[in-house]
């Protein structure tokens, strides 16, 4: 069934409810195996409707945010999914002290369990209120974001499809475009203050009402971060300032040098080349047929699984009018196949962003008959491996997409990934200090990143841009705002994506059998079990650092540079 033809219905939260708690007290008082595993298909089952009804609102909601309908829906969605939480949480603990466990631990793996260990004391009654207050913020945000709108020479643009213009040879016109752009969030910038600061506050409130000193005890327990933590994460940025920063400043340089500017501003960055940024050339129907015939090619897993997301319309692509920006995958539990939202633009990003998608779609399929559904899904940095590596792995069909552009993208994927990671870090870092001080001032926040910033991108001149200069660069990232240190998990991947290109340049055939082990392992081991499962090397030891920097080095050094330009 194509996925505009699926009937959305919204569920009868208080019915369903009911039954999943009677699925629980069944759960909870089994005197045999059978009874436990039955009544704990039957939550499952109950809770994948749910969620398909939800996933359903939310893509049409992320499609057109001026939709009312669908508006109110994600919104109802919202206010009641504190009480799925507190069923979900019921059901971990029913896991943990049951006479079955061993048991359900042999059929399934331990990881669930550790997690359940891990999850078990993030969720009170009491902070059902605030969970249902942070949602509303959060779709305030991306309602904010996804309605931008703004003029410039007579046009009308978006924040996503105001990217080609961002990146124009032109350099007086991309320092008007920043300007324009900076104006429409200047204008506002009250408003994604009180948002942020609002959100600060209730989820600090939440972290205090579950005994925890800081939200980031609260957030590591919600991602399921059974083998890392804190000091993981800090010694993981490290890595990145004494290994990455100075290469990443390195071909900053070789871009300064090439688009022929010595005194580089912030509207200069995103231009790479003074013949201008490699363009995939074609609109979406070709982009996507380009898309089929690669994955065809690429094995049978992919032509299988590419084949559906075509033939059922599973995918929205191109950037326009109300849609939210950004891109993402997601999954119909019950339909049983993927979902891609991006938001073309006419940029490189077309191509990254399909592949992206395509890596975390790909391995959804592969799972989408798992049982449990815990099992599904790893850890994000997991997820997110998933999709990076799928964007390297697709790199010798990029000739089809880009033409006489293709060694510009080369050059410019690789290169643009391993400038990613400092900006990743400084991310992290900034929601660190955030929820350490969670008392702090909007203006202490921002004063706070600048001064974040300039440690991993110093780079960066903000010219007589006062607005940037003060701070506010991560308010345009989303994830701050709704999924809070949910970012590092992007730099951990696309360290294991940068392993899996040398492992792939070397032998596909190894590499590709990898992967694969990788997407089907799903989530039933943590983060360091499962790289290690694979043959990948810790992305969190300094080893690793020092092994792949001179395989990219070397892979940048080999392309034709008279190409390059």
């Amino acid at each position: 069934m194509k996925f505009n033809d699926l009937q959305y219905k919204r569920p009868d939260f208080d019915q369903d409810l009911e039954s999943l708690n009677q699925y629980l007290d069944t759960l909870e008082n089994a005197e045999n195996s059978e009874e436990f595993f039955e009544a704990h298909k039957k939550y499952e089952d109950k809770m994948a409707q749910f969620a398909e009804m939800y996933t359903i609102a939310y893509i049409r909601n992320s499609i057109d945010t001026r939709d009312e309908f669908y508006e109110k829906e994600v919104e109802a969605f919202d206010q009641i999914i504190p009480k799925f939480s507190q069923a979900g949480n019921r059901l971990q603990n029913i896991r943990l002290k049951s006479q079955f466990r061993k048991e359900f631990e042999d059929k399934y793996g331990t990881n669930i369990t550790k997690t359940d260990e891990l999850q078990k004391n993030i969720f009170k009654p009491e902070i059902m209120e605030d969970r249902v207050e942070e949602a509303k913020l959060t779709q305030e945000y991306q309602k904010l974001t996804g309605t931008a709108e703004f003029e410039f020479e007579g046009k009308t643009y978006n924040l996503s499809s105001f990217s080609p213009v961002l990146q124009d040879k032109d350099r007086a016109r991309r320092k008007a475009a920043q300007e324009t752009m900076t104006k429409w969030f200047e204008e506002r910038k009250e408003d994604f203050d009180r948002i942020y600061d609002e959100l600060v506050k209730i989820r600090t409130r939440i972290a205090n009402k579950l005994g925890f000193d800081s939200y980031i005890d609260v957030a590591y327990r919600s991602f399921g971060r059974t083998d890392w933590d804190r000091d993981d994460a800090k010694n993981y940025r490290d890595q990145i300032y004494i290994y990455i920063v100075p290469l990443a400043q390195k071909y900053y340089k070789e871009q300064a040098k090439r688009i022929s500017i010595e005194d580089m501003k912030y509207y200069d960055l995103n231009l790479n080349f003074i013949s201008g940024n490699p363009t995939p050339k074609g609109d979406e129907n070709h982009l996507v047929k380009l898309a089929k015939d690669m994955y065809a090619e690429l094995s049978p897993e992919t032509e299988e699984f590419f084949n559906k997301m075509v033939e059922n319309e599973m995918m929205d692509l191109s950037s326009k009018a109300g849609k939210a920006p950004g891109g993402y995958m997601t999954s119909l539990p019950v339909t049983k196949l993927p979902f891609i939202f991006a938001n073309f633009n006419g940029t490189a990003h077309d191509a990254e962003v399909l592949t992206h998608e395509a890596g975390h779609a790909f391995q959804g399929y592969l799972v989408r008959n798992v049982y449990p559904s815990d099992n599904q899904s790893a850890c994000m940095e997991i997820m997110e491996t998933h999709s990076m590596s799928m964007e390297y792995f697709t790199h010798p069909w990029m000739k089809e997409f880009f033409k006489e552009d293709t060694e510009k993208f080369l050059y410019n994927h690789v290169v643009g990934s391993i400038q990613f990671l400092p900006y990743g870090a400084s991310i992290d870092e900034f929601q660190e200090w955030v929820y350490d001080n969670p008392q702090a001032s909007p203006q202490e926040r921002n004063t706070k990143f600048r001064q974040i910033q300039k440690k991993y991108n110093p780079e960066i001149d903000y010219e007589d841009n006062h607005f940037m200069e003060e701070g506010r660069r991560w308010q345009r990232q989303g994830h701050v705002y709704s999924s809070p240190f949910y970012y590092l998990d992007y730099t951990i991947a696309q360290v294991n994506a940068f392993q899996f290109f040398v492992m792939d340049m070397e032998d596909h055939k190894d590499a590709w059998e990898k992967y694969l082990d990788l997407c089907k392992l799903g989530g039933k081991y943590g983060t360091k079990e499962t790289i290690e499962k694979v043959g990948l090397k810790n992305p969190f030891e300094e080893e690793t650092f020092k092994y792949i920097v001179p395989k990219l080095e070397e892979y940048i050094e080999s392309l034709d540079h008279s190409k390059i330009k």
